[in-house]
């Protein structure tokens, strides 16, 4: 790899075996020296030289006349330098030496004698140090207040800070070129700075080298989700547990996936599944999202299957959710929801109230303000928590579907279709931007562009039997009934227990058609 690297040891025999060390790791571009002064004469030679810098340095303790101490302290004080990475060898370890080298800002040591598998996994390990030292830096710059700036100067803002975050981390990549770790992190920070398609192709790349790395394929999950890639976010979740099967964040966003999906028993299992292991953890800062999914898709079973136990045992995990983190706002909204869906009036107008009293501090947040709005009749100040919600959003396709259903559901179609239409731009090959733009224009009578919406979607998901229903029902009520009927048989075919498509077959039977 050619990024520069000096190997410093006043014996020659010991200079040459570290250095075949580190070309049979990859490094290229290797210089020695044979005391601290040698070494530090090089490196500032070569400091002002773009690609030409020393980056890395491996370094015997014991040298005259300058120590390796010694030069780790000239190198921490002059600012062309300070950066660069510096493993200390040594023959004994010392607690005194190795306290010295860390106040003097040593990343890490290693005990003569050695193998390469040592200083493969001593440089993995100051990757992961310094990764963590970026991510910590980045987060901080990508979360702080914008301030007066407007949208083009935050822009430019960003990408400055994606340029700059990327080139530290693309120096950190030449030191391990065998490691999945910085293609991971360079994932994560394009994941932080809203550019999902950035993410997915380093997370991809991660997997390419180390396939089933548990964080890869999480992180890679929430990216696709992002992008609205539900199966695939799905399928990088499930993959991510056979390699972590005890992890309750894993499991909670799985059964998040779930839910989405409208997979409510695989749902309801998973989640509660996340819980037992969450409360073995005492993982309390998950258990309320976690709680708060878990209620949410006992509602939506319980109101699908007319289950009034099912909707009472929602606002108990709702409740809970509550109780332990009273800051969530979705696990509120979705306790109103669950009040009013078992008859509990005046307990989610209490619900309500708390809601507007509230300050969201995230999308999902703003976006669950909105709807408390909108079940108020409150348009306007639904849509400024929505345009809250979009500025927080960072281009999520969740962000845009989330609001774009939430005006479907209160059949405000003139406000859903243009955050439809922004979940498209994010990901053309979902079906539900298609989907739902047709139930409208079937509700507006415009049968013909109904079934343009449905027929893409088919195309994208053949296997679905509502997509298929749904077009089926555009055909009927468009008035082709011959078309419909091969439509219908296409739902009962792909799910034989579709009530739906039944009624639909025994109208056009008593008309003659079948």
């Amino acid at each position: 790899m050619g990024i520069g690297c000096i190997v410093v040891d006043d014996m020659g025999p010991m200079r040459r075996t570290v250095s075949l060390t580190l070309q049979s790791l990859g490094f290229t571009d290797i210089y020695e020296a044979k005391n601290g002064r040698e070494a530090f004469e090089k490196i500032l030679a070569f400091a002002d030289i773009p690609g030409k810098q020393i980056e890395i340095g491996f370094v015997d303790w014991n040298m005259r006349p300058v120590t390796g101490l010694d030069l780790l302290k000239m190198i921490r004080q002059e600012k062309r330098t300070r950066d660069m990475v510096f493993v200390m060898i040594t023959a004994e370890q010392l607690q005194d030496n190795v306290i010295a080298a860390l106040q003097a800002g040593v990343d890490d040591y290693i005990i003569k004698p050695f193998t390469p598998k040592v200083v493969k996994e001593k440089i993995n390990n100051l990757i992961r140090k310094r990764s963590r030292e970026l991510r910590k830096e980045y987060e901080e710059f990508f979360s702080r207040p914008k301030g007066a700036l407007d949208e083009l100067a935050v822009r430019e803002e960003s990408e400055r800070g994606l340029k700059e975050y990327r080139q530290r981390f693309n120096k950190l990549q030449e030191m391990s070129v065998w490691s999945s770790i910085i293609p991971v992190e360079i994932g994560r920070l394009h994941f932080t700075a809203g550019d999902y398609e950035e993410a997915e192709k380093w997370l991809r790349k991660a997997l390419a080298t180390d396939f089933g790395a548990p964080e890869a394929h999480s992180l890679l999950a929430m990216t696709l989700r992002s992008l609205g890639k539900i199966p695939e976010s799905v399928q990088e979740l499930e993959i991510a547990l056979i390699e972590r099967p005890h992890s309750g964040e894993l499991k909670q966003r799985l059964g998040e996936a779930y839910l989405k999906e409208g997979r409510l028993d695989k749902a309801m299992l998973t989640l509660t599944e996340a819980i037992q292991l969450l409360e073995a953890q005492s993982a309390n800062g998950s258990m309320a999202r976690t709680k708060n999914a878990l209620g949410q898709t006992k509602l939506a079973k319980g109101e699908k299957d007319h289950d009034e136990g099912m909707k009472r045992a929602a606002v108990e995990d709702l409740t809970d959710a509550v109780r332990q983190d009273p800051s969530l706002v979705a696990a509120h909204y979705n306790l109103m929801v669950a009040y009013k869906s078992t008859g509990h009036a005046r307990e989610a107008a209490q619900v309500l109230e708390r809601i507007q009293s509230m300050e969201p501090k995230d999308a999902e947040g703003w976006i669950a303000m909105g709807k408390a709005y909108l079940e108020r009749g409150e348009k306007a100040k639904a849509k400024f928590a929505f345009n809250k919600a979009e500025g927080l959003g960072n281009g999520r396709f969740a962000v845009y579907e989330e609001m774009a259903q939430a005006y479907f559901d209160r059949r405000m179609y003139d406000d859903s279709i243009p955050y439809i239409d922004r979940a498209r731009e994010i990901n053309p090959s979902d079906i539900f931007t298609y989907n739902l733009k047709g139930i409208i224009f079937r509700n507006r009578g415009d049968f013909t562009s109904a079934l343009g919406e449905y027929s893409h979607a088919v195309t994208l998901d053949p296997s679905n039997s509502g997509l298929f229903f749904n077009l089926g029902v555009a055909h009927f009520k468009a008035g082709d009934k011959k078309e419909s009927l091969k439509h219908f048989r296409k739902v009962k075919e792909l799910d034989p227990g579709f009530a739906e498509a039944d009624d639909y077959l025994r109208q056009l039977a008593a008309v003659g058609v079948g």
